[in-house]
């Protein structure tokens, strides 16, 4: 390898390094699905009733209008399993449902979160 190869690779390798690296884009939603309910009720109604043998573990920041629940095993473990609540106006709000596992015989589940948020939501 000549110096000047050797000048050329150290230039990219540096010219590389100083370019930040793009962020990954999250998942789009499953689904998503707006109520006629205050984003509070839902998340904690989403919470209170397991889905496909998890629990719900609500987090509601009212400063942002938006709630958290994430579902967990019986340990207390949480995974990559959303809904994500968000305050759409006066007594509305809109549910997404995320899911970041995308090992087959996760989809009962998806319909699973649907079913339960139209109950939360008054739709079924």
């Amino acid at each position: 390898m000549t110096i000047r190869t050797l000048c050329s690779v150290l230039l990219a390798v540096g010219v590389a390094a100083c370019n930040p690296v793009p962020k990954p884009q999250p998942n789009a939603p499953l689904w998503s699905a707006t109520y006629n309910v205050p984003y509070t009720t839902m998340a904690n109604c989403l919470a209170a009733q397991p889905i496909g043998g998890f629990t719900g573990v609500p987090r509601i920041q009212s400063d942002t209008g938006v709630a958290t629940v994430t579902l967990a095993l019986g340990d207390g473990t949480q995974l990559a399993i959303n809904f994500i609540i968000r305050r759409t106006g006066s007594g509305t709000s809109m549910v997404e449902w995320r899911r970041h596992l995308t090992v087959g015989g996760w989809e009962p589940i998806d319909s699973d979160a649907h079913t339960r948020a139209d109950t939360c939501g008054g739709v079924s």
